[in-house]
């Protein structure tokens, strides 16, 4: 399984601040060991010198036969004391800090290299040094000559024990920090993103032509001017398409009258080709005002939204089409359950198969399941829809045939009404060419899954 990147603002931030984070806490603990051990072995440095010296003065007082007792005595640290005639032979000086070198020099007044020798090296990577064990962590081996009176040399050796760098006890404090850190950022982005989610919910019902009501502002103030700026527009969009409906649904109430008027008039005519003429004319004025208020109401319809049974649909609309003398053929129609307005979406689908009978002669149609939703297609045997025609031909009055006659080319509103009912059921369509060369409608709607399952 292919993990991605989040493509969510709040997964994307918390992946971000884990990154930088983990980035920061590797940074603090490596300067953090780097600098303790440096520490540890500046002080272990420094009193292994005042020992060594200690030792040195103690043995110039003392006889000789007792020198081995007292260079045989380890000190509470278990620092040991030898006695050679020869310097120790290293490889490498330790490179002593600044403060460590000016303390050396200003209390004891020790040079590097002047009868004063100060050397580490990890346990076992230095063969002139003795090896010592350790359980945990890493081991360093202190070694630190001076040169006596007499010329041989006593050499001081001590054995530091380093913290392992990734400890639990780090692991640990950087996980208690991570997870404090990243979920006080989680319930912060939870306030900016919730209303956010709000508000994209809210824009989508309002594109769907949906009763948008007003979102509860929340969150930072820039976000709660935003609320307040989208509530007020979706208040004014509301206002203007009711305001165009309502003015819509006047004039088409209004020109019924001069319009059954004109049709009196015209039955006192005698009969002959001017009084047909003018009755077609008539009819032509009256299905543009259907359509017009057809296409002001779009999807606003008062009908409930139900669950129903999208085979049962198709089968009555395919007998409907039929018996008006349509070619359809309706293929595999399967058992899928729709959520919304029953009527509306017949009259979607009557819409868009009217338009293959029209220009096609015939219609086939295929229900297919898709993922969480079904598709549905509708293929004809016309002249396809041209790629460049595909998006204009759901706008409003748009028509591919150009005589401008009503009876091939219609009013031009039905694939326009159609779309808005689709788009309000959370659909989509769109035009492609179909195999057998027409023109294919693709129409996507979302089912309801476990009812599908049940069927």
């Amino acid at each position: 399984m292919r993990i991605g990147v989040p493509q969510s603002v709040r997964g994307q931030l918390i992946l971000l601040l884990l990154g930088c984070l983990l980035a920061a806490q590797m940074l603090s603990i490596f300067y953090f060991i780097h600098d303790k051990n440096r520490q540890l072995l500046d002080y272990r440095a420094f009193d292994a010198v005042e020992r060594l010296l200690s030792t040195a003065k103690m043995l110039r007082t003392l006889p000789a036969e007792e020198e081995d007792a007292i260079v045989a005595t380890p000190s509470e640290w278990g620092m040991q004391f030898t006695i050679t005639d020869t310097a120790p032979q290293v490889r490498d000086e330790l490179q002593l800090s600044g403060d460590l070198a000016v303390f050396l020099k200003s209390k004891f007044g020790l040079t590097l290299g002047d009868g004063f020798i100060l050397a580490a090296a990890e346990t076992g990577t230095r063969p002139e040094l003795p090896e010592h064990g350790s359980k945990a962590g890493r081991s360093l081996v202190l070694l630190a000559s001076i040169a006596l009176d007499d010329g041989r040399w006593l050499t001081a050796r001590d054995v530091l024990r380093l913290p392992k760098p990734w400890a639990w006890q780090l692991m640990l404090t950087i996980l208690a920090t991570v997870s404090i850190v990243v979920a006080v950022v989680w319930i912060i982005v939870a306030k900016i993103t919730t209303p956010l989610q709000h508000l994209s919910n809210a824009a989508d019902s309002l594109g769907r032509s949906e009763d948008p009501q007003p979102i509860s502002s929340s969150g930072p103030s820039e976000l709660r001017k935003l609320t307040h700026a989208f509530n007020d527009m979706a208040a004014r969009l509301t206002r203007l398409l009711n305001e165009r409906a309502k003015m819509l649904a006047a004039i088409g109430h209004d020109l019924k009258s001069p319009i059954t008027a004109m049709r009196l008039r015209i039955e006192l005519l005698d009969e002959g080709e001017p009084k047909d003429k003018l009755g077609q004319c008539l009819d032509e004025i009256q299905e543009l005002v259907d359509a017009a208020l057809s296409l002001s109401r779009g999807s606003d319809t008062p009908e409930p939204e139900v669950v129903f049974q999208l085979e049962d649909l198709m089968n009555e609309l395919v007998t409907d089409l039929r018996a008006a003398g349509g070619d359809i053929t309706l293929v595999n129609p399967h058992h899928f359950f729709i959520y919304g307005r029953r009527a509306a979406l017949k009259r979607a689908l009557r819409n868009v198969v009217e338009n293959a009978l029209r220009y096609g002669h015939r219609a086939r149609i295929f229900v297919r399941p898709a993922m969480a939703d079904v598709c549905v297609l509708i293929d004809d045997d016309g002249p396809g829809v041209p790629e460049a025609d595909r998006i204009r031909i759901f706008n409003p009055f748009f028509r591919l045939e150009q005589s401008r006659s009503r009876d091939t080319g219609g009013s031009g509103i039905g694939l326009a009404l159609a779309k808005s009912i689709i788009d309000a059921h959370q659909g989509k369509i769109r035009y492609e060419d179909a195999d057998s060369g027409g023109a294919r409608a693709v129409i996507i709607l979302p089912r309801l899954m476990d009812q599908a399952g049940a069927a």
